[in-house]
């Protein structure tokens, strides 16, 4: 048997202590409320104490959740995904067009990037929580969902983008 790496070790020591089943998500929790509460100023201004104490509880109730954990383990390498498609999606789109910043500018393209991912992070929601499983009971399967997720996408961002009649709507 060969002899395990020293940073393989390591990740399993970081394993063992709970830093992926516990420290981590509960970072993440509390980042993402934190910076939501902050920027919405739900609280009202410069209210930084009560945003982190509310954050810090929410953070808390959800990863001593085990439900809560488990779907956050299956949706992060989801949204990992994702990003990496629309990186490589944009990176090929400035390939072609030259200035993507120019895209940002046009509704309808922003309308079919919206309906894209929004499309993609139900899918990555739905595997998470184990419902593209029970499609099974409808002789369907996971890739077929994707596969029709995908569909509807394209369909819905080519209608947006080139209209009823065929030819490219012009952006305002």
């Amino acid at each position: 048997m060969a002899e395990e790496s020293s940073v393989l070790q390591g990740i399993l020591m970081l394993r063992e202590l709970g830093i992926f089943d516990f420290l981590l998500p509960f970072l993440l929790f509390f980042a993402v409320i934190y910076g939501a509460l902050d920027k919405t100023k739900v609280f009202g201004e410069n209210k930084r104490d009560i945003n982190s104490i509310v954050a810090f509880v929410i953070a808390m109730i959800a990863t001593t959740t085990a439900m809560v954990t488990k779907a956050l383990a299956g949706f992060l390498p989801w949204v990992g995904f994702i990003a990496i498609v629309i990186v490589s999606f944009l990176m090929i789109v400035a390939l072609a067009v030259g200035d993507v910043s120019q895209l940002g500018k046009n509704k309808w393209f922003m309308r079919g990037m919206i309906i894209a991912v929004s499309l993609a992070l139900l899918y990555a929601v739905l595997y998470a929580l184990g419902l593209t499983e029970s499609m099974g009971s409808f002789n369907i399967s996971e890739t077929d969902i994707a596969l029709i997720i995908i569909l509807i996408g394209a369909g819905v961002i080519g209608y947006l983008i080139f209209g009823r009649e065929g030819t490219p709507v012009k952006s305002s």
